[in-house]
């Protein structure tokens, strides 16, 4: 098989590493029950996740705007910060994979729409702060995704050009901005944005499953032996 020089990986966050939506879940309906609304089910956020805060307000939240959304949005991040991982969880096969990843020497990021203030204490709470060589959140660089700069800042901390790298996501932003800081891109099958992202053909890779970015980062690691 003829494979891409791959050195380095980075990955998007939520929907792609982690399945955040069950606190996401219980933050929204933190606000809804503030707005006399019963709760929501989490395959509703699960829907919304990939636009942000304000997506999943405006789902949960039909017909709220202007000054009501902006405080409805204050209160949500408010609560999720104060969850962090309390029902989020990294799916199934992520840590077998970041273990081979580091086992090979190869260095991996994250690259997220997440602000800061919310991304940091999930990975560390995860363990994952000090294994990342690259952590770039959403007000890390002057732009978030889809713009090339989070990538390329990422690039920068990996100390790889971006053209050795392979950017995985579940959201279209993601191959996005991996495509236009020059990476290799995947989307996954598994995440917040499928739905937009595998209707369009510019990934280089789809990985249907877990089992399947392992088995290709894998064939990676014992091609160049990383």
């Amino acid at each position: 098989m003829n494979l891409p020089c791959i050195r380095g990986l980075l990955f998007d966050l939520d929907g792609t590493l982690l399945d955040s939506a069950p606190d996401l879940t219980h933050a929204l309906n933190r606000v809804r029950q503030g707005h006399g609304l019963p709760p929501v089910a989490v395959e509703l956020v699960r829907q919304g996740v990939s636009r942000g805060a304000k997506g999943m307000l405006e789902l949960g939240l039909p017909g709220v705007a202007g000054a009501e959304l902006d405080r409805a949005k204050a209160d949500f991040l408010s609560y999720y910060a104060a969850l962090g991982t309390r029902h989020s969880e990294e799916y199934p096969g992520v840590g077998t994979l970041l273990t081979m990843v580091e086992a090979a020497g190869m260095p991996w990021g994250i690259v997220t729409n997440k602000y800061t203030a919310l991304t940091m204490p999930i990975l560390t709470a995860l363990g994952w702060d000090a294994r990342a060589a690259s952590i770039v959140c959403g007000d890390t660089a002057a732009a978030a995704k889809p713009s090339p700069l989070p990538v390329q800042m990422a690039a920068t901390q990996l100390r790889l050009p971006a053209t050795q790298i392979l950017f995985i996501g579940d959201d279209e932003r993601d191959v996005q901005a991996g495509n236009a800081a020059g990476c290799k891109t995947a989307a996954v099958a598994w995440g917040y944005g499928q739905a937009d992202l595998l209707s369009k053909d510019y990934a280089d890779y789809i990985f249907n499953n877990i089992n399947d970015m392992h088995n290709y980062i894998k064939l990676i690691i014992d091609q160049f032996h990383v």
